[in-house]
């Protein structure tokens, strides 16, 4: 055994000389194929830095000192001076002129003209306005008079009307009659004194009767102008028109 291990080492010592005596030779660097024209060479990042470190050694202090002030950290591009021009002052704007506020118009007054009895007579007033600049506009209402005052006993049975209008006779009493519903009108007085005295007398019989006034439904006109120029009352038509019809006024209102 010991004698295999002197083996072991003088077989080492053996190999250890030989390869000495032989050196192992490096691989050929591989040569970059040549760049075409205009083209430039690429430089790694590593490269650049060393090539700038040997530069700075070679270089005088003072052009150190003025390498140091424009470089830049590796793999930043360094960006050159840009004058900043100060920035002027916006011109003041113009005041804009104040809206001018149309004035509102004028108010519309329209006029009312009336009543008037006769339909014959507000056409003849219409034609009037017309002829100085208005245009009328004609109304119908129906109104209801005064008629004067009725005197009479309301609704009952035909037996009993018959049997009162009988008494009525005998007492003197002619002017009447037995109406629809079997009431008995007693007379209609234009004047209430003599309505009442009606009244009285049947009461004085034992009668029971009422009165009441009476209306009568009628129409009549009104005229609608739009006021315009000097007022309708201080126009010398107007006041022959008034003066012809003396019933007739004017009142002033909004227009519709």
């Amino acid at each position: 055994m010991r004698y295999l291990v002197y083996l072991l080492v003088i077989a080492n010592l053996a190999f250890f000389a030989w390869y000495q005596a032989n050196p192992v030779e490096k691989p050929r660097q591989a040569q970059p194929a040549p760049l075409p024209p205009g083209v430039e060479k690429l430089v790694l990042l590593s490269e650049r830095t060393a090539a700038v470190a040997d530069t700075a050694v070679d270089e005088p202090q003072e052009t150190v000192a003025q390498a140091d002030a424009g470089a830049v950290e590796p793999g930043v591009e360094a960006v050159p001076d840009i004058k900043v021009e100060p920035e002027a002052e916006p011109e003041p704007e113009a005041e804009s002129p104040a809206p001018v506020i149309p004035a509102p118009p004028p108010e519309r007054i329209c006029l009312t003209i009336g009543p008037v009895q006769d339909k014959n007579a507000a056409a003849g007033i219409s034609a009037q306005l017309y002829k100085h600049g208005y245009k009328p506009e004609v109304r119908d209402d129906e109104v209801r008079k005064p008629a004067g005052f009725w005197v009479y006993m309301p609704s009952m049975p035909a037996r009993e009307a018959k049997r009162i209008v009988k008494d009525l006779d005998q007492h003197g009493m002619k002017d009447y009659f037995i109406g629809k519903g079997s009431h008995i009108s007693l007379g209609i007085f234009k004047s209430k004194r003599k309505a009442r005295a009606r009244l009285k007398r049947i009461k004085d019989l034992g009668y029971t009767a009422k009165l009441d006034p009476r209306f009568r439904t009628r129409t009549v006109y009104w005229l609608v102008i739009e006021e315009h120029g000097p007022s309708l009352p201080d126009r010398a038509f107007w006041q022959e028109i008034q003066a012809r019809y003396p019933d007739i006024g004017v009142q002033p209102g909004e227009c519709e």
